[in-house]
């Protein structure tokens, strides 16, 4: 619908399905017969916003726990926004304007620490939205039993087979609260190297694994 203004000036109604989308659009005027024709086009455009984070769901996970769907709730999504972990793009779903859902494989969650989760949207205009933290926690670890169990006072170092869940490499091993020298084999299995000098003298030890933080 167009608003005669003057031989030198129109205005136009428009509508907001014609700039849902990012994109150009070719604005002419037309004049009728007899006589009149269309003018040369101008350009409009039309820009993505920029997308800002205000939560993410779940902020955090255990290390080793396996792919999930992270939601991301927001404002400025648009048909084509991607999640991003730690740079890198995630396969990515539009809810709406306000919300995205994201699959994070295993991998990403393999280890302790943190991630920076970001949402993009394409040009024009669009851009990268700031960065909302994800934790990656390490479990807390179990003991179902210790290999041997038992040994002779004065006998002399050995190794110590530590075997129970949520191992993690970065694990320790500790003798009455004390750390001793730990080696990774698996999530269900550690070793450790006790000294001569631990098992001196007749008595009793309590044997712990300690997983380090986050979490842990």
């Amino acid at each position: 619908p167009t608003t005669f203004v003057s031989s030198t000036q129109l205005t136009a109604a428009i509508p907001a399905s014609d700039v849902a989308t990012a994109g150009t659009a070719n604005v002419t005027v037309f004049n009728p017969a007899p006589g009149g024709g269309e003018s040369g086009a101008a350009t409009f455009t039309i820009t993505n916003p920029a997308p800002t984070i205000s939560s993410i769901s779940p902020a955090t996970a255990v290390a080793g726990s396996g792919g999930f769907t992270l939601t991301i709730t927001g404002t400025n999504f648009v048909n084509g926004s991607v999640v991003r972990w730690n740079g890198s793009p995630r396969t990515t779903t539009f809810v709406s304007s306000t919300q995205l859902t994201a699959a994070i494989p295993a991998s990403d969650v393999a280890t302790a620490g943190t991630a920076n989760v970001t949402v993009f949207n394409p040009a024009p205009g669009g851009g990268e939205s700031g960065a909302a933290t994800f934790t990656i926690t390490n479990p807390a670890p179990t003991i179902s039993s210790i290999s041997p169990a038992t040994a002779v006072a004065g006998s002399g170092g050995f190794t110590l087979t530590i075997t129970g869940t949520n191992f993690v490499n970065g694990s320790v091993v500790r003798w009455n609260g004390s750390p001793r020298t730990t080696t990774f084999v698996s999530s269900t299995r550690l070793e450790a190297a006790i000294p001569a000098s631990d098992i001196a003298t007749a008595g009793t030890a309590n044997v712990t694994v300690f997983n380090p933080a986050p979490g842990g």
